[in-house]
């Protein structure tokens, strides 16, 4: 048990449940379909074990059971222990659809209950009945009766003390606690299940929505830096937007309108920019640095990888270049370019006069003071690919500011509106849905193995007319599991495939000036595949590569497929996205529906949606490295408890608060 870290009565208590069978429709045999399960309350007439020989089944275990409404074989497969169970008129419960052998009617390996003279309720079925995460050596009988137990017997339900504030509680009308948790295991009726995922949910959400709003208080009493000519700026970021070749998206207008809105607020703006690939976040970012810029105030921009940080680079110096800035990039390989101070941090552009515009990754978070002296904007692209520490030191170097920066955080992985409520509750959301004119939507294909052969051809017919093609795959080197293709053996192979094309290889082992070289290669039109892995997944713009092929895709979250199909499609050509899997023949029904349903969906937002409930968060965006509660009852997805939530921090707040 303390693999499931239990380790005291308490803990046993409060260790819910992941999910519940409902086997409390109880009817006669009679009644029995072979749509649904259902149960049965019978009696055994007759039972005995039968041992085989040369087959597969060891034995077989047959029961004859009768009710009022007549009479029914039961049938087990290599089950010898039931024996002892069932004597003679012993009532059992029974749950199972009805079968078939041939033309005869039976019921086939069901869950059961022997009923005991001193029972007075069932414990596992003819109710609704838990279902537990489990280790070896704990079975799902034994820890439900051990459970059952304590709640009948002890008397440790009747002392717990209810933490939720009373007001609260009559406020959005919850059940007390002892309630909560004797229905979370054993609810006698649906509606009392759902009263007690309610309130063991809110109290679960209230938690991080207490924290998210005391940060949001704690937030408006700082004071952000001053901008003097607001005006002038405004005027500077608005001629430029006119010069620009483009008209900027709806979308893209209204970011920049709010995140100009928030630079003339006392307190320092904290702005999440959503948009999916190839949406136009990074121009948005460039206008929120060149308002800060010509403020005279230092801007940093910071990406999880150095390719990423190059490619953030490359952008903000072609905006930017027609302005009097010092725009550089200070990544770990430009270290002996970059001018330091003899206490190792960059020197910034203002002790020259000018504002300086600095683009790097996490490093730039570990330098001393001196270089958030004149910080007026910190932007941070996928932030939730740092680690929790270096999201604990970004933390730190904003709050120990005498007055904040404004902060600004951009991603590309679409993340639905109650996730980016209850992890960003603080921080006001700005989303991207539109794409610029010109772009077609990527054809996405699940391809079957039977049809790769011809994908092949296709893929060279397509890339001899002058496209190229990224080609991924889910491990760098061979695995145990010889079904899934590696990058290295897939580079191997395709240089079979196709002797006449030029291939390269990428993956995260490269030197970072090897993996720069290789991508300005192809960029440059030098070869014609790029075999990687998920190296690629954000920072890489080839506008000429309008082909992904995506081995072992069922490897993948949807949300990190989406990211790597966005990875083509920037040009004004028609892009393409084929979906390999690694074993089709053992390929789950889930893994193949979830992929059918990524290929038809170009919404990277729908995705994170069906992904989000499919799934679950943790999976999605991995816990640890995000950030996301580990939440045991409550959904993320659960759009009005997180907004009730979210209104119950708040009054709790200003109760306690008198």
């Amino acid at each position: 048990m303390r693999k499931l870290d239990i380790f005291t009565i308490k803990d046993l208590i409060f260790y819910y449940p992941r999910y519940h069978h409902d086997y409390a429709d109880i009817v006669q045999l009679k009644d029995l379909n072979f749509e649904r399960i259902q149960t049965v309350k019978v009696s055994v007439t007759k039972f005995n074990s039968i041992k085989l020989r040369g087959k597969r089944a060891k034995s077989i275990q047959k029961a004859k059971v009768h009710d009022e409404s007549g009479s029914l074989e039961v049938v087990w497969f290599n089950q010898p222990f039931i024996e002892t169970y069932f004597t003679q008129n012993q009532e059992v419960y029974l749950a199972a659809k009805l079968t078939k052998n041939g033309s005869k009617l039976q019921i086939t390996n069901p869950e059961y209950e022997i009923l005991r003279e001193d029972q007075t309720s069932t414990t596992h079925l003819g109710r609704i009945s838990p279902v537990y995460a489990l280790t070896e050596g704990i079975r799902q009988k034994w820890l439900r009766q051990k459970l059952k137990w304590l709640l009948e017997k002890l008397d440790y339900i009747s002392d717990l003390k209810d933490t939720l504030h009373p007001h609260i509680q009559k406020e959005f009308s919850l059940i007390d606690i002892k309630a909560a948790i004797q229905n979370i295991h054993f609810p006698d009726s649906k509606t009392h299940l759902e009263q007690a995922e309610r309130r063991l949910g809110f109290e679960e959400l209230l938690r991080i929505q207490i924290d998210l709003e005391k940060q949001k208080r704690a937030r408006s009493e700082t004071t952000a830096p001053l901008f003097t000519n607001s005006d002038e700026a405004y005027k500077i970021v608005n001629d430029f937007i006119k010069s620009l070749p483009f008209t900027p998206t709806k979308d893209q207008s209204k970011a920049i309108e709010d995140i100009l809105g928030d630079f003339t607020l006392q307190s320092p703006m904290r702005r999440l920019l959503q948009g999916d690939v190839g949406s136009g976040k990074t121009l948005v970012a460039v206008l929120a640095g060149l308002y800060v810029a010509t403020q005279k105030k230092d801007v940093m921009v910071m990406a999880p990888t150095t390719v990423l940080a190059q490619q953030l680079y490359n952008s903000f110096k072609t905006y930017l270049e027609q302005f009097d800035f010092t725009v550089r990039l200070a990544t770990s390989s430009t270290k002996n370019s970059t001018k330091t101070t003899p206490k190792g941090s960059l020197e910034m552009g203002i002790t020259e006069g000018k504002s300086c515009v600095t683009i790097g990754t996490h490093s730039l978070l570990f330098l001393d003071d001196t270089f958030y002296s004149n910080l007026g904007l910190l932007i941070i692209d996928e932030q939730h690919r740092f680690g929790v520490s270096q999201r604990e030191q970004l933390t730190k170097v904003l709050e120990e500011r005498e007055k904040e920066p404004h902060y600004l955080t951009m991603t590309a992985t679409p993340i639905p509106r109650t996730l980016a409520m209850t992890i960003f509750g603080d921080i006001d959301v700005s989303t991207i849905t539109e794409k610029p004119k010109g772009r077609k939507e990527i054809k996405s294909h699940l391809v079957p193995h039977t049809k790769r052969v011809d994908s092949y051809k296709w893929i060279k017919n397509t890339i001899s007319d002058g496209m190229q093609a990224f080609w991924v795959c889910p491990l760098i080197e061979e695995s145990d599991n010889n079904s899934i293709k590696s990058a290295k053996a897939t580079h191997k192979e395709l240089q079979k495939i196709f002797p006449d094309l030029r291939i390269e290889l990428l993956h995260g082992q490269l030197k970072e000036e090897q993996k720069q070289k290789i991508l300005q290669d192809f960029k440059d039109k030098k070869f014609n595949i790029l075999v990687s892995t998920s190296v690629i997944e954000v920072g890489i713009d080839v506008p000429n590569a309008n082909i992904i092929i995506i081995e072992g895709a069922e490897r993948f979250g949807l949300a990190q497929l989406h990211q790597l199909r966005g990875r083509v499609g920037r040009g004004e050509s028609q892009a393409y996205c084929f979906l390999f899997l690694s074993d089709e023949i053992n390929a789950s029904e889930k893994s193949i529906e979830r992929l059918k349903y990524f290929a038809k969906e170009p919404d990277g937002l729908k995705i994170a949606e069906y992904d989000l409930q499919s799934r679950g968060p943790g999976e999605v965006y991995g816990t640890k490295q995000s950030g996301i509660p580990n939440l045991k009852i409550a959904s993320l997805t659960d759009t009005a408890l997180v907004s009730e939530t979210r209104k119950a921090a708040k009054l709790l707040l200003d109760i306690t608060k008198h």
